[in-house]
């Protein structure tokens, strides 16, 4: 079967009212996505949160009227920027599908592939996540899921208690677990991510060694942990330090990423009692520059558990 698509750029004062329009025209798809370098990569619960700058796609099911529907698109006072019109086959769904996904080996030791890649010989020897992109964030294409991935398979993660906070996909829950982590706990707030760890886990074999749950107040009981992870955004980093730093064991690690450069020094400052190595930096397609910051709990300080009940990122 083929599509008739519509792309096209519109602010965010204007992207509820080209949803509904889309709609009115009987769209069968409509996907808003960031048109600019502003991503949203971890919104807080019962939000829809939208970009300033939107891009649009909209699939019609043919036949469709193209010139009705790219006449009331352009009478419309939208203000619209870049509109394209083109047809999709559905062998494009694959392709379109595979841009999000992920071949790559970190650090020599941890590959990461889709489900059906045939991966070449040499990985025989390595350890192999296999995940496909889905409706859960994390597939290990953005920077900062890549400089996190890249700093465990360097570590020695053997028998260690590993929190994942903010999981989305599982993907470096599972990681951890890959690389030999006796027990990780992962966090987060929406149940499609919750849902996807389980079995992205099951599929990889971890599934004993992953726990997903979606409240950080249950962390209570898993706490303390050797090693946290925090793939969320920079504002909840601030906002969470104490709970996040009070379930780390003394000489544990916290490694923090979904920051940009130029916030990097608020995050770590919301961390004084942590010793952090030099931050780890990566540019994305936009040129946006990405944070991986890794501190570690000095081994003498006195543990407290977390005392907090707030809710899961």
């Amino acid at each position: 079967m083929s599509w008739f698509r519509l792309r096209f750029q519109v602010s965010q004062s204007h992207s509820d009212a080209a949803e509904a329009l889309l709609e009115t025209l009987d769209a069968v798809s409509i996907t808003l996505t960031d048109a600019a370098s502003a991503p949203i990569l971890e919104p807080d619960p019962g939000t829809t949160p939208v970009w300033e700058q939107c891009r649009v796609e909209a699939l019609f099911a043919l036949p469709a009227d193209f010139e009705y529907i790219h006449r009331q698109i352009r009478g419309a006072d939208l203000v619209l920027q870049d509109l394209q019109a083109d047809f999709l086959e559905d062998s494009d769904w694959v392709n379109h599908w595979r841009q999000y996904a992920v071949e790559f080996c970190f650090a020599d030791r941890l590959w990461i592939a889709p489900k059906d890649a045939k991966l070449p010989d040499t990985a025989a020897a390595s350890l192999v996540l296999r995940l496909d992109p889905g409706m859960a964030f994390g597939s290990g294409s953005h920077p900062t899921t890549r400089l996190c991935l890249e700093w465990l398979a360097g570590e020695s993660l053997q028998g260690q208690r590993v929190l994942d906070f903010g999981c989305g996909s599982g993907v470096l829950a599972i990681a951890a677990a890959l690389l030999g982590a006796a027990r990780v706990v992962a966090v987060d707030h929406d149940p499609q991510a919750l849902l996807a760890t389980r079995e992205n886990a099951a599929y990889n074999g971890v599934a004993q060694s992953v726990l997903a749950v979606g409240s950080a107040g249950l962390l209570q009981d898993e706490a303390p942990f050797d090693l946290i992870v925090a793939n969320i955004l920079a504002a909840p980093l601030i906002e969470l330090a104490e709970q996040l730093y009070s379930s780390l064991k003394p000489g544990g690690r916290l490694v923090l990423s979904g920051l940009l450069l130029e916030q990097a020094q608020s995050v770590a400052a919301a961390y004084p009692q942590l010793v952090f190595a030099q931050p780890q930096v990566e540019a994305d397609q936009q040129g946006a520059n990405w944070v991986r910051l890794v501190g570690r709990r000095p081994a003498g300080d006195q543990q407290t558990g977390p005392d907090t009940d707030g809710p899961g990122t």
